[in-house]
């Protein structure tokens, strides 16, 4: 009785591995075609396209690159002005007793207005 118990498992596992291995053998004979060669673009054919696109390319990023300086000098100078007003708030009230909420609020528009003058200066 051992014997054929032993013989059924031993069969069991010999179906079941070729079966697992039947379809990675199938699998492994296909081959893959070679990929297309890339098609020739217009910029080598013709230089001077090429050129006018990239001149026009750099003269849009430099004014891109002064609009941005524009705006950030800007927010600098709006930067100022409201620390200003805070420091002249401050120092008129006694914050040890009060806190106005216009203070309160005037510290949350100077740190909006920082991380956005932070992320124009990374680029």
């Amino acid at each position: 009785m051992g014997v054929t118990r032993r013989r059924f498992v031993l069969a069991l596992c010999v179906a079941a591995s070729w079966v697992g291995t039947r379809d990675t053998l199938i699998f492994a004979q296909k081959r893959q075609p070679f990929p297309k060669p890339p098609e020739p673009s217009d910029k080598q054919t013709n230089p001077a396209a090429a050129a006018a696109v990239s001149d026009a390319k750099r003269a849009a990023a430099k004014r891109a690159l002064q609009e941005n300086e524009r705006e950030f000098r800007a927010g600098i100078d709006r930067l100022y002005q409201l620390t200003n007003e805070l420091r002249e708030e401050v120092q008129n009230t006694a914050t040890t007793d009060v806190l106005s909420i216009r203070m309160y609020k005037k510290t949350e528009e100077i740190e909006k207005l920082a991380k956005q003058l932070k992320s124009k200066a990374k680029g």
